[in-house]
């Protein structure tokens, strides 16, 4: 394929670019002059990839970082982060959100502003998760010219569309800075795929030498040095099934380069398989979509263990946060719905004496006891056999041991409702999703 057909897709046009920098520029105006009333701030800024230019063809977020005095308290930090942008955005309905500090969020006309208060701090005296971020902003343009650029957007795009771009914890993928060290590593967007195409478990990216030393700090996937920390990991956040199938991605598209791979991969869902899924569905009480997204996922582990733990087969177990309509959903792929009601239990042999007599004491209720050859056998009766009832049980009666996050105990207590049948569009996306094969397997 031509890779000028994929750059006019990822490519900001001249009237977008007028229409982003003019809502940018209203918005920092805005945020310098609401700044004059903290004497802390040093000095406001873009970052992000709308600073590097790097950002993609209707998808952009544009940063704004207030850098404040070190020397200010972490309170302080905090209550600037909170207030300034909502003062500075107070027209555009701002709201909160939580990383490490709280930031503030507001739309533009259609544009997402970021307002993030940041220390202003010599290069490795690191006081915030954010610090880094004006840091990077700054090596990124010293580095990249135009034609970097298009490649970071090339594969900027080519992520979204296998759905592993995003450091949130929604996506747990790679971020647009990872995209930005790969182009500085790999050069080209094609020589990054062909690369992670033969990247190995545990394999080391940085475009430095390093010392050796401090690879023993990390244990992930992928290890990638931050250009300007050796000693921070940006793979960390990487989940390896994001990993995983930016290699399968790459290889499929090495092997077939197509357009489709920045507009769209499908997935194709099982329909015999619906009957063996059951869907959870609940509202949750407004807060941080990344606090929810880390409870639900949670939350998603703790009963599939407390299915398995009961000798359910989770085939697959999914999750997902519906922001529009304040709702969380649970979804589980069954190898069947109804297990056996009687199990059989095996014991020890008779000439274990001690071993015999517990396992006959331990099993003294069950529905039979008996021998075979010399190994003594129980016969035992499920007290849940069917998964539905057990899961209506669980969330019903016995949530608070079932493991689940305090928050959506909450947000289950005041109600929920267990789906057997997917006419919803919510519900029967992310049945497809949990039934469905995705075409990057398909060969």
């Amino acid at each position: 394929m031509d890779m000028k057909e994929a750059l006019r897709l990822v490519e900001p046009s001249m009237e977008e670019r007028r229409r982003v920098d003019a809502i940018a520029n209203k918005a920092i105006n805005l945020v310098r002059d609401a700044s004059k009333e903290f004497r802390e701030i040093k000095e406001v800024l873009f970052g992000g990839s709308y600073a590097k230019d790097t950002w993609l063809a209707n998808d952009v977020d544009v940063d704004i970082f207030a850098k404040v005095d070190e020397n200010t308290s972490n309170e302080r930090f905090e209550y600037i982060g909170k207030n300034l942008g909502l003062i500075a955005l107070r027209d555009y309905n701002p709201y909160l959100k939580y990383a490490q500090h709280p930031y503030v969020e507001a739309i533009i006309d259609g544009i997402r502003i970021n307002i993030v208060p940041c220390y202003d701090v010599k290069k490795g005296e690191w006081k915030s998760a954010a610090d880094r971020s004006i840091y990077h902003t700054q090596f990124i343009n010293e580095k990249f010219d135009e034609k970097k650029r298009s490649e970071v957007r090339l594969l900027k795009r080519f992520m979204r569309t296998i759905k592993v771009y995003g450091a949130e914890i929604a996506t747990n993928g790679f971020s647009g800075y990872v995209c930005e060290v790969f182009i500085l590593k790999y050069d080209t967007f094609l020589n990054t795929l062909k690369s992670a195409s033969r990247f190995k478990e545990g394999e080391v990216i940085s475009i430095y030498d390093y010392d050796k030393s401090i690879l023993d700090l990390f244990d992930t996937p992928l290890i990638i040095l931050d250009p300007i920390d050796e000693k921070r990991n940006l793979g960390a956040a990487i989940s390896s099934s994001s990993i995983a199938k930016f290699i399968l991605a790459s290889r499929a598209f090495l092997s077939n380069p197509t357009l489709k791979f920045f507009k769209g991969l499908k997935v194709i869902p099982n329909n015999d398989l619906r009957d063996n899924v059951i869907v959870i569905q609940f509202n949750y009480e407004d807060r941080s979509e990344d606090i929810v997204w880390g409870e639900a996922k949670h939350s998603l582990k703790a009963l599939t263990k407390q299915l398995r733990v009961n000798d359910f087969r989770v085939i697959r177990a999914s999750c997902d946060v519906d922001v529009e309509s304040k709702s969380i959903l649970f979804a589980f792929l069954f190898g069947t719905l109804k297990i056996p009601e009687y199990y059989v239990k095996e014991g020890p042999k008779v000439f274990n004496r001690e071993n015999a007599n517990k396992f006959l004491n331990a099993n003294k209720d069950s529905e039979m006891l008996w021998l075979d050859g010399a190994r003594i056998m129980s016969l035992k009766k499920r007290r849940y056999n069917n998964a539905y009832t057990f899961l209506n049980i669980l969330l019903r009666d016995r949530i608070e041991q079932s493991g689940i996050s305090k928050g959506i105990i909450r947000d289950i207590k005041k109600g929920f409702i267990i789906h057997k049948e997917f006419r919803e569009r919510l519900i029967s996306r992310i049945v497809d999703d949990i039934t469905g094969t995705d075409e990057l397997l398909q060969r």
